[in-house]
């Protein structure tokens, strides 16, 4: 049983050393919603890949930060409407496409996050800030 603590604890520090610091809601903190999107405008779910160039485990909703400025990699969750729009050349690859977005978080204000794809030029879809709280 020992043995297998310790190759369960040798394999976990690793990610444990290497995971962002997010803040608390407790503290002072700005949160950052990753899910809230409306496709019917464009504007689809995003996931956070990483955070000032750190590798973040996967959040499902939100994020707290600190204040500061942050770069986010973000990674397009688009739809099936969105994607029925483009060519088989556009398409390939846009799941994985990340994007980087440069945020400047306050306290106690929430930054709703989501997927632009609205623009008629694909290569234009960005991830952006469309609402602040």
């Amino acid at each position: 049983m020992k043995k297998i603590t310790l190759i369960l604890l040798a394999l976990s520090l690793p990610f444990a050393v290497l995971a962002f610091d997010f803040a608390k809601p407790s503290e002072p903190s700005g949160k950052v919603v990753l899910s809230d999107y409306s496709e019917a405008s464009q504007l689809y779910q995003v996931k956070l890949v990483e955070v000032n160039g750190e590798n973040v485990p996967v959040r499902a909703h939100a994020v707290w930060l600190k204040p500061g400025q942050y770069e986010l990699t973000l990674s397009a969750q688009i739809g099936k409407m969105a994607k029925s729009n483009l060519s088989i050349r556009d398409r390939k690859g846009l799941d994985d496409r990340e994007n980087k977005l440069t945020l400047t978080v306050e306290a106690g204000k929430t930054y709703y996050l989501a997927y632009d794809a609205r623009p008629k030029e694909h290569d234009d879809w960005k991830p952006i800030v469309y609402k602040v709280e």
